[in-house]
């Protein structure tokens, strides 16, 4: 199997973590860097008040500083080179967050994406009302949204990665994950080979 670099985004809800997780599951040896988890950690270093990813979710520009992610951004690309080459690299973030005001976008500058350079971009997609029935039963601290608010949010998040895909330069693959996930699987798995 080649060690590829694959970036991993797609708008709350889409099954980033639970797909990805999924991958490990069946090879072990994949590392993954879950940038809102670890992302939640140095906060809570900083914020007593910060209990757990949830009240990221909910508060994030409250709670996030553009320095926060400039260092957490420093960590992801020590990580991707420390494995680069030897083992399979996911990276699972999104880099456009729901706000009370509306959206945040906190992306990459060209020189940070070219330095990452992942080897595949993907996106993780489901239809508005599938993203709203899945945020229905686990918010997670989500912010219950419109139907425009989910279709606008995979739209932003979409043209990001594109966007990535464009300056690393690397090819982006979208996956609707509303497909079976055993299929869907499969398809990744194929892609990491």
């Amino acid at each position: 199997m080649m060690a590829k670099v694959v970036y991993v985004t797609g708008a709350p809800a889409a099954g980033k973590s639970s797909t990805v997780a999924r991958l490990r599951e069946a090879d072990p040896t994949i590392q993954i860097f879950e940038y809102g988890a670890r992302l939640t950690e140095m906060v809570k270093a900083r914020i007593a008040d910060v209990r757990s990813q949830d009240d990221i979710r909910t508060h994030s520009a409250l709670l996030i500083r553009p320095e926060d992610i400039v260092e957490m951004d420093r960590r992801l690309l020590e990580f991707v080179d420390e494995h680069r080459g030897r083992r399979t690299v996911l990276i699972d973030s999104h880099p456009v967050t729901k706000e009370s005001y509306g959206f945040r976008i906190t992306a990459f500058s060209t020189e940070q994406i070219r330095a990452l350079n992942p080897d595949e971009v993907w996106v993780f997609f489901a239809g508005p009302q599938e993203t709203r029935r899945r945020i229905s039963e686990a918010p997670g601290g989500r912010p219950i949204i419109s139907e425009e608010e989910a279709r606008m949010h995979t739209t932003i998040q979409a043209s990001v990665a594109a966007t990535y895909g464009i300056m690393a330069p690397s090819p982006v693959y979208l996956f609707d994950t509303e497909q079976d996930r055993d299929t869907l699987l499969l398809r990744l798995q194929e892609r990491l080979r």
